[in-house]
């Protein structure tokens, strides 16, 4: 048996959650996540994990339908963010004092967790899942092997219960890695993914975490969203579920109807440039929001044409005079300015985001060596899902993101 899901990409850092906070003055309990930041590296690796078709074969039929909790709930989750680029959370699975810092990623739906019968270093180097430890744990015995261009992942998907915050879900499966070539986790500093996509995009279509909220009822409505504080460091960030909270934006929220139910998946009038229309959007085109993915990625030609038409000086010359890109979905425009889509790479290789500094004279008078670049890169998604695409964390961060599986949509309002 043979099936292709896919990872969304997690280029640049990510964040882990410290501690679960509960909001007073809520009319419903609204519990938050609050994330930390941590640089990633081997990014090739990464990307070629994530990009790849990823291949497995089972060993058993599909376990039976779980039972269903009669628990319903309104529940939040918190973040926190890390130079701007990725956010990561815990997740519990066992014991809810058993946490793992994830990514909570929208572009992908499968759980990936490392096993503590794993003797990699990839594995050895971050916190190990133990069944044994955990008297929830069903062994489920689907192999799984993953090969990539620079590396393999081998191992199998089980179940246990999960924790995320106060909400319990029972028999969540995830993929529990065993063996581990190459570098693709072993230089991160998040111990696994845990994906939110549809469950069309699942291995063996197992149900994803959000859907196993959805089955077990545990939400009062089937939501959660997004917001990415820009405040590098902070716990301010925001993952919640069951609703959105208002406190994290103005304005109006938009929503925009999913067309193709794998990814979240919308359809854009536009893209324009300083509000022109220059060829990045011909006769509409596909956008996906991503918040595993840390940057914009767009089809390789279009990307390139995009990039000729921004005109980036990389020693920051002509930051003052950039223009505006705006993507326009449902005759909305959602614009972004060089402060949000531009970052600089110091002599250490370190990035530093153009949008956490107070002004633009701040921003290039930090040190020199230096090379101003676009948070941008080229990336063609194979058909029938691509080409499209992908509004990652640059976007995601300007814009505050729900994301309704009641209704299959996808809501943004500028974000405070």
């Amino acid at each position: 048996m043979k099936q292709v899901y896919f990872i969304s990409i997690l280029i640049l850092s990510s964040y882990c959650a410290s501690f679960l906070e509960e909001q007073p003055g809520m009319q419903n309990k609204i519990y938050t996540i609050k994330l930390e930041r941590t640089q990633s590296q081997a990014r090739k690796s990464l990307f070629d994990f994530i990009t790849t078709g990823q291949h497995f074969k089972s060993k058993r039929d599909i376990m039976d339908d779980i039972s269903l909790s009669q628990t319903q709930q309104k529940e939040s989750i918190k973040l926190y963010n890390f130079k701007n680029t990725q956010y990561t959370g815990e997740i519990s699975f066992g014991q809810q004092d058993n946490k793992f810092k994830v990514i909570f990623d929208t572009g992908s739906a499968n759980i990936w967790l490392n096993s503590a019968r794993c003797n990699d270093y990839g594995c050895k180097n971050h916190k190990q899942y133990d069944g044994q430890k955990s008297l929830t744990y069903e062994h489920l015995g689907y192999d799984l092997d993953v090969e990539f261009g620079t590396g393999e992942l081998m191992g199998e998907i089980n179940a246990d219960t999960a924790y995320l915050g106060n909400v319990m879900i029972r028999k969540q499966e995830f993929a529990e890695i065993v063996r581990e070539n190459g570098d693709v986790f072993a230089q991160s500093d998040f111990d696994g993914i845990v994906g939110l996509a549809y469950p069309t995009m699942a291995a063996y279509h197992f149900n994803p975490l959000f859907d196993n909220i959805m089955q077990q009822k545990l939400l009062d409505r089937n939501v959660f969203s997004f917001y990415f504080s820009r405040q590098e460091g902070s716990r301010n960030s925001e993952l919640t579920l069951g609703g959105w909270n208002q406190d994290h934006f103005q304005g109006e929220l938009h929503f925009h109807n999913v067309a193709n139910k794998f990814y979240w998946l919308l359809e854009a009038n536009n893209i324009l440039v300083n509000g022109k229309d220059v060829g990045l959007c011909k006769g509409g085109c596909s956008v996906i929001a991503d918040t595993g993915t840390s940057l914009i990625t767009g089809p390789s030609d279009d990307l390139y044409d995009l990039i000729d038409n921004l005109n980036i000086d990389e020693n920051c010359q002509n930051l003052k005079e950039l223009p505006t890109l705006t993507f326009v979905l449902d005759g909305i425009h959602y614009d972004l300015d060089a402060h949000d889509y531009i970052m600089k790479i110091d002599s250490y290789g370190n990035e530093i985001a153009y949008g956490s500094f107070a002004s633009t004279d701040s921003f290039l008078e930090m040190g020199g060596g230096c090379e101003c670049i676009g948070t941008f890169m080229p990336l063609d998604i194979p058909f029938p899902q691509g080409p499209a695409w992908i509004l990652g964390d640059t976007f995601l961060s300007k814009y505050y993101s729900v994301y309704d599986r009641d209704n299959n949509r996808v809501g943004f309002a500028r974000a405070k």
